[in-house]
């Protein structure tokens, strides 16, 4: 049975030295939002035992909580100076530094994270990701194989495998990976009309067809799903009604910077036609 915060309490004034009381408190409080009052053990836990690694990773999760990163990042790297195969302290640093956007850094921390603990399937998916970022397409489809094999009915694994597939051009396994997305997230727009294109780059048209229809008939103004119907139409002969969807999707995206790619995408392509 899990204890309360006063019965740690009681346990650490009878035991004022043992840092393992003292952090195991510090988590009743990190727990609670209380993060002041976590600190406050976790300094009280180092000061009974300076290399009590423990309390030094969970500083740093507290921080990073607090948004004050750069102490988070102190106090993890201390934790790994005690122990340096603390794969908890890698893959938190590689994620901090994937959310920063320095992926060379979040390739670094997560690769050793990996190393240390090759059965953590988020640790491959966040390195995976970090690859794809960096245009190292290869590396990022092992690791969401990897981060796949361990956990295969996470979808956000089989949904980044599928990207990473279809930007190197490899459209069936794209397909496969996204239709799997779907049996996870059947309500993922944005996944079913990744899909509907990767059906198209396979020449599918009219399967892709009736798939788009079903993220039109959940969102009907959703102008990545419209502009995939369009492409669609045009390859089975429908040109005026593509065309017509073409010009739809630009009136509607037009001054939003959000859709600022497929906007530049369609006013090439209405050019050309």
């Amino acid at each position: 049975m899990d204890k309360t915060i006063e019965q740690l309490m009681e346990m650490v004034k009878a035991d004022p030295n043992n840092p393992e009381l003292l952090k195991e408190l510090g988590n009743l409080y990190f727990r609670n939002d209380q993060y002041d009052e976590a600190i406050e053990q976790y300094q009280a836990a180092l000061r009974a035992n300076p290399e009590y690694y423990k309390a030094l990773y969970n500083l740093g999760n507290t921080y990073y909580k607090m948004d004050q990163h750069e102490k988070a990042v102190h106090y993890w790297h201390e934790a790994i100076k005690i122990k340096p195969d603390f794969d908890h302290a890698y893959f938190n640093l590689g994620y901090h530094h994937f959310q920063k956007g320095f992926m060379r850094e979040a390739i670094k921390a997560l690769a050793e994270a990996a190393r240390i603990n090759p059965d953590a399937a988020d640790t491959h998916h966040y390195l995976g990701l970090s690859y794809h970022q960096t245009n190292q397409f290869a590396e990022a489809i092992e690791e969401f194989k990897a981060a796949i094999e361990l956990d295969s009915e996470e979808p956000d694994y089989h949904y980044n495998l599928a990207n990473t597939s279809y930007d190197m051009g490899n459209y069936e396994l794209a397909a496969s990976e996204w239709a799997i997305t779907l049996k996870y997230r059947p309500n993922d727009s944005k996944a079913r009309n990744n899909y509907c294109d990767a059906l198209l780059q396979l020449g599918r048209f009219e399967e892709g067809l009736v798939e788009i229809e079903k993220v039109l008939e959940a969102e009907p103004n959703y102008p990545p799903a419209l502009c995939t119907k369009g492409e669609l139409l045009e390859k089975t002969g429908k040109a005026e009604e593509a065309l017509a969807l073409f010009n739809r999707v630009q009136d509607l995206i037009k001054g939003n910077e959000s859709w600022e790619l497929l906007y530049k995408y369609l006013v090439n392509k209405l050019d050309r036609s």
